[in-house]
Formats: C-alpha cells, structure tokens, sequence
C-alpha cells in the first residue's frame, strides 16, 4: 500500500497519509486539525485549540516486526488517567499489517505491550452466547 502525501488543507504542513482506503481520519502533526481521509481534498473535520505536546518515541510510518510480523505505525495517542491524585501517561501506536489487520502497541515507562483484539470474547458463566445478528 502506498502512502499519498499532501498539504494540511488548515495550515499548509505537509501531511502523509499511510493506509488510504483503510483509514477513516488522519491529524496533522503541524495544526492538530483532524482531516477526512476519504475525502479526496482532506476536508478539515475540527480543529483543537491545542496541540498535545509529547511526540511519540517511534515515527508515525515507521515499519518493523512484531513477533515475525510486518507492521507499520499509522497514529499515536498520548493518554493519561489520574488515580487518587496520581497521574499516570502512557502511549498507544496504531499498527497496521494489510493481511492480519490492525493492532495496538503500547508503551509505558520503557515497557511495551502488543496488543491484539479478542475476535470472540469470553462469556459471564451461566450467560447465554448471542452470535453477531441474532437476538
């Protein structure tokens, strides 16, 4: 899949887009603006009053492998709870192999976590399974 570059429709910077056809959204790391990414001119969705300032450990459109696999990172939010007056941050990259999908790789104080989505989560004992599309 090949990255289409253009220029953030808000402010001008340059922007890359990794996974056209494949993701919905794209920021821009210049403004924050929140850009269509199905839209063939990037209309501008909204706008933040400020951008976040903790820039990611890995470059976005970096490519490696996990576990054998090839990914390559597509976003990265920074993310914060606070917990009896405690903050605690972390970072979430969105990785994205065309053949196994999307994933997540979290990072947290120097240790990592790969993350892959439960396709058939677990069950309450004494529930009844509901398949998708039945009621």
């Amino acid at each position: 899949m090949a990255a289409v570059s253009f220029s953030c429709p808000s402010c001008g910077g340059p922007m890359t887009l990794y996974a056209q056809g494949q993701s919905e959204t794209v920021v821009c790391p210049s403004c924050g603006s929140v850009l269509d990414a199905q839209d063939p001119k990037h209309a501008v969705l909204s706008r933040y009053r400020a951008r976040v300032n903790q820039d990611p450990t890995l470059p976005i459109g970096k490519r490696g492998k996990i576990r054998g696999e090839d990914f390559q990172i597509l976003g990265y939010m920074a993310r914060k709870v606070r917990y009896w007056g405690v903050d605690y941050r972390w970072g979430e990259y969105l990785l994205w192999n065309p053949f196994k999908g999307f994933r997540w790789l979290l990072e947290s104080d120097g240790h990592w976590t790969f993350m892959t989505p439960v396709t058939d989560p677990p069950q309450e004992p004494g529930k009844r399974k509901v398949k998708a599309g039945s009621s």
